[in-house]
């Protein structure tokens, strides 16, 4: 990602990234967005158990999601060689939410922003199937 973008930027731009993340030392499943995917990985391994999604598919998925903490963030610009840091803000996201986010709304949230990866990768046929599952 960083390669690529590098190629873009005129000498002496600036790119502004706006990224999930992990706070430092927290494990990817104790995160929201860890559950949440391991929810519908969850959802799609009981399809695949019931003949309904080919096993062979699943395990050529790869969801290009990366969250990764302040520090590793740091080490991957530092290794990539082509950007520097000028500043990092960390934000809270439940800061905003004044009552607790119900099922259903996660499971649209997600929805939206992934239904286009599933749907290329195993055909539009299961989607409602597998969101429908993952909410419950």
């Amino acid at each position: 990602f960083l390669d690529a973008r590098a190629k873009e930027l005129v000498a002496g731009g600036m790119m502004v990234l706006i990224m999930p993340g992990i706070p430092f030392g927290t494990p990817h499943s104790q995160t929201v967005a860890g559950m949440l995917f391991d929810l519908l990985e969850a959802s799609l391994m009981d399809m695949t158990k019931e003949g309904l999604v080919n096993e062979e598919l699943v395990d050529s998925f790869n969801l290009p999601v990366c969250a990764a903490s302040p520090k590793e963030m740091e080490e991957l610009v530092e290794e990539n060689d082509c950007f520097s840091i000028e500043r990092m803000e960390l934000t809270n996201p439940k800061s905003k939410v004044e009552t607790p986010i119900k099922a259903v709304t996660y499971t649209r949230h997600l929805r939206a922003g992934m239904e286009g990866i599933f749907s290329k990768h195993f055909g539009t046929g299961i989607i409602d199937e597998l969101f429908y599952r993952f909410e419950k």
